[in-house]
């Protein structure tokens, strides 16, 4: 589902610096290099992209998740920065295979993790309850594409306990919750409708369709037998539509535990909890800010992750330090009174050793376009040159780096929801020196 657009806020909780809005020309220095590297789906729907290693060459591949009528996309990196899409049906079919012909999944969000230990990326995708709230069966229900060999993928979500037939599922994570080497799952969750539906009479009422984590099992026997997932109600993640808009991996306290920051809805502040082993708890002291989407990542390069984030405003960053988050907000760059700043992603985009920053732009109104998204270059002096990203219809919907031959490359979703907002394509932005 897709969130309506939030009035601009009257006022910063911060002041900042003002800095101009960016020429409306596209940089000469930037190009859209989708198509010469394979990526010719065109204009599509589109909900959120995950990136991962799925062939284990050693490179980073990527998952596109289109919302409802649409099947998934796997584009798996070559060794000369082309992609290669996975057969149409192999992973996130449309419909499911074997079930009837108006069967489609409402499918949200994707990670790529290798779940079972076989050296091969698998995929996870969350999934929705349509409006009918309906409880999802094998049929529209939360995927778990396990590789079981070489290019070769299966569904085992139900069968390995991560199935979620009455969640209405949202963003999703994959990291080492309890530090024993295992990729576990976080998946959020929207709250339920208020109506009364199957689920409501399920023992485990309300829990079945709140946000869960899942502990990976692994294989404890060490004999190559998988055990799947157990629910883990310690790692409480049940407040009220946690995960809907984002889910980040986050060591704030760097303990080498990772944390988890999440956000319900756009223009929101997001929500922090710190990981303790066995367990997590809500960190409110670090006074977090509004946005609309975020990352985590050394902007500054002093070894300490700093929280990197889009809001009605414009992109922004907070730098970490040794004792918490620095409460001064660095702008980046504004956007017109049309557009909101909607999530960002980083990577060394020239190869210089510094990490930049891809700033997804998206119309503040139903009626605003798409407008143009802004590559933030750091530059020797601390810095960011601005060089604005070419054109692409629809709206925006996700951004992730990832690494082409030694250089980030940022896949660039702009499709809609396939509900109210207008399709647009997959970009590959890459920058020019």
């Amino acid at each position: 589902m897709r969130i309506p657009r939030k009035l601009k806020i009257a006022a910063a909780i911060f002041t900042c610096v003002a800095v101009a809005a960016p020429a409306i020309a596209a940089s000469l220095q930037v190009e859209d290099r989708a198509v010469v590297a394979g990526i010719t789906v065109g204009t599509t729907d589109s909900w959120d992209v995950g990136t991962g290693d799925v062939d284990g060459d050693g490179d980073v591949d990527f998952h596109v998740s289109l919302h409802m009528k649409n099947p998934g996309m796997l584009y798996s990196q070559n060794d000369d920065g082309t992609f290669t899409r996975t057969a149409f049906q192999v992973v996130s079919p449309r419909p499911t295979p074997g079930y009837t012909s108006k069967s489609y999944v409402d499918r949200h969000a994707s990670v790529i993790a290798d779940f079972d230990g076989n050296d091969l990326g698998d995929i996870y995708n969350s999934a929705g309850r349509y409006a009918s709230n309906r409880v999802k069966g094998e049929d529209i229900n939360n995927e778990l594409f396990l590789q079981t060999a070489p290019g070769v993928f299966q569904d085992f979500a139900t069968q390995y306990g991560v199935g979620e037939p009455c969640q209405r599922g949202r963003h999703v994570l994959a990291t080492d919750w309890n530090s024993d080497g295992w990729p576990d799952l976080f998946i959020g969750a929207q709250v339920e409708r208020a109506v009364t539906d199957a689920c409501d009479g399920y023992a485990d009422h309300p829990y079945n369709e709140q946000p869960h984590v899942y502990i990976n099992l692994g294989d404890p026997e060490q004999d190559g037998t998988w055990n799947g997932f157990r629910t883990a109600p310690e790692f409480n993640v049940s407040a009220k539509n946690t995960g809907v808009r984002m889910a980040l991996e986050w060591d704030y306290n760097h303990d080498g535990r990772p944390d988890l920051l999440s956000l319900t809805f756009p223009n929101k502040k997001p929500t922090l909890l710190r990981n303790t082993g066995s367990g997590f708890v809500n960190v409110t002291s670090l006074s977090l800010p509004y946005m609309n989407g975020a990352k985590v990542g050394d902007v500054t390069g002093d070894g300490i992750d700093d929280l990197v984030y889009g809001d009605n405003a414009g992109f922004k960053y907070r730098e970490g330090t040794a004792t918490g988050l620095s409460t001064t907000v660095r702008p980046l760059g504004t956007v017109g009174s049309n557009a909101d700043g909607w999530t960002v992603a980083l990577g060394d985009a020239n190869g210089d050793g510094k990490l930049d920053v891809y700033g997804q732009v998206s119309g503040a109104t139903a009626t605003a376009g798409n407008p143009d998204d802004i590559l933030f270059m750091a530059n020797a002096s601390g810095g960011y040159q601005q060089h604005v990203v070419p054109s692409a219809g629809g709206d925006a919907n996700d951004v992730e780096a990832i690494d082409v031959n030694g250089r980030a490359q940022f896949v660039v979703l702009n499709g809609g929801n396939d509900e109210a907002t207008v399709p647009g394509p997959i970009q590959l932005i890459a920058f020019l020196n």
